[in-house]
């Protein structure tokens, strides 16, 4: 956001690729008071990331340790999702008429070779760290102040950019972000 702000989008042009308004789009991003951080910010880490969504990371880390990978990839952030089967993205994904077990193949056939050295904690390449950051504007996208599993889904699929294995079958953005309006609005607003 502080790049669309530097490279001179205003707050109307924000909020229009938000969906939002210009007041909400700036609400969101701008701090109420001086030193306190937005309601949603990367800079805070991963503490707006549901327990559910932490676990999927702490999968995909043990997925490229596992595979003997020395970094983790998008894909690994894929398999990871896939430890959650009881979860908003993997819900969103079967919605779709896409299996689990498909999904985790084209995931695995896409990892590379092995790595000769493992580090104990395995870093997250330039793609796994660009969806994590996707993360949080999929979260604002849905008017969502969390970070959780479907927010995941969305950013590997916004990354892959029709490129990957996830739209590889055929999962597209806009039929997911559809089926993750659809379950929270089920859920209703205690849980959503």
């Amino acid at each position: 956001m502080d790049q669309a702000r530097r490279s001179g989008a205003s707050w109307t042009d924000i909020g229009k690729s938000m969906g939002v308004t210009r007041q909400a789009a700036q609400k969101r991003f701008v701090p109420k008071k001086p030193g306190e951080t937005n309601d949603l910010d990367p800079s805070q880490g991963f503490s707006r990331f549901t327990p559910r969504a932490k676990s999927v990371l702490m999968a995909a880390h043990n997925e490229a340790k596992a595979a003997q990978h020395d970094e983790i990839r998008t894909e690994h952030l894929v398999l990871g999702l896939l430890s959650e089967p009881e979860a908003l993205a993997a819900k969103a994904i079967t919605a779709q008429g896409v299996s689990l077990d498909d999904v985790r193949r084209a995931a695995l056939d896409a990892l590379p070779a092995t790595a000769a050295e493992v580090p104990e904690l395995v870093p997250y390449d330039a793609g796994a760290r660009k969806v994590l950051e996707l993360t949080f504007r999929e979260a604002l996208r849905l008017g969502h102040n969390y970070i959780g599993t479907e927010h995941i889904l969305l950013a590997l699929i916004e990354f892959e950019d029709g490129e990957g294995p996830l739209t590889g079958l055929g999962l597209g953005k806009e039929e997911i972000t559809a089926s993750v309006v659809d379950f929270l609005r089920d859920l209703g607003p205690a849980t959503a």
